[in-house]
């Protein structure tokens, strides 16, 4: 059955009206016809099943049932991953909803080809919203990963997450011989992850310095040498399987 994102804003009663995205989506792409039953997510952590009574521009349904009332999170995971180039940022943040990552944060660091230009940063920051919103549906997570848009790698380090005074901060570094994640403590039952990770070129020691002044604990990843967003979804991987919540 296909799913849908909508406003929660946009509800009357049991009716709501579904983005210009989604309607273009139902309406020009699927070619969904009136009487279609389909599937509801508000973004929220709920899930309705619903009726397609209107096509169009704007697209409405009408709500028939709940199908998830919430879903509670076991702890938060957040990755702050470097600025790839050309689409292998979109690869990370797909893989990244599909693993229950809770919230990315694009940083630029001193070794990211090109410049942290705001007007390509919006529009890229759009693109990894869309992708997120539809590696959701296919993998039905009802609650999208939040994304930031692009930061400095100095707001990166220094940024407390919103929800959490004392997270767990990892920092994969291509340096660090010794210290591995089964040598961390902490990561089962943690209420609050975050990993951080370089970009193609990887993380600077003057970068690595700063960052473990505001409480990063650097860590290996083994020996094998990986492309950075597979060293990304590896991580994730990993961490999420030794916290639990995989």
């Amino acid at each position: 059955m296909r799913r849908f994102f909508f406003d929660p804003a946009s509800r009357c009663g049991e009716q709501v009206t579904l983005t210009a995205d989604e309607s273009k989506h139902v309406t020009k792409v699927l070619r969904l016809k009136p009487g279609t039953e389909v599937e509801l997510l508000d973004g929220l952590g709920r899930v309705f099943s619903g009726e397609i009574c209107s096509t169009g521009k704007w697209v409405q349904v009408d709500i028939t049932g709940i199908l998830i009332d919430s879903q509670e999170t076991l702890g938060h995971l957040r990755v702050l991953q470097a600025m790839l180039k050309g689409d292998k940022m979109d690869s990370v943040v797909q893989k990244c909803t599909e693993l229950g990552v809770v919230e990315m944060v694009p940083f630029h660091s001193s070794r990211c080809q090109g410049k942290l230009n705001s007007s390509i940063a919006e529009k890229k920051h759009g693109r990894w919203q869309r992708i997120g919103l539809a590696a959701c549906k296919q993998c039905f997570r009802p609650k999208p990963m939040s994304i930031v848009s692009p930061i400095s790698i100095n707001d990166a380090l220094t940024r407390r997450a919103a929800d959490s005074d004392s997270s767990l901060k990892l920092l994969f570094w291509e340096e660090e011989r010794q210290v591995r994640l089964q040598d961390i403590e902490g990561i089962e039952g943690a209420d609050s992850i975050e990993i951080l990770l370089g970009p193609e070129g990887g993380i600077s020691e003057e970068e690595v310095a700063q960052a473990k002044t505001n409480g990063w604990q650097t860590v290996s990843l083994g020996e094998n040498v990986l492309r950075a967003e597979t060293a990304t979804v590896t991580a994730v991987s990993i961490v999420q399987f030794l916290s639990g919540r995989l």
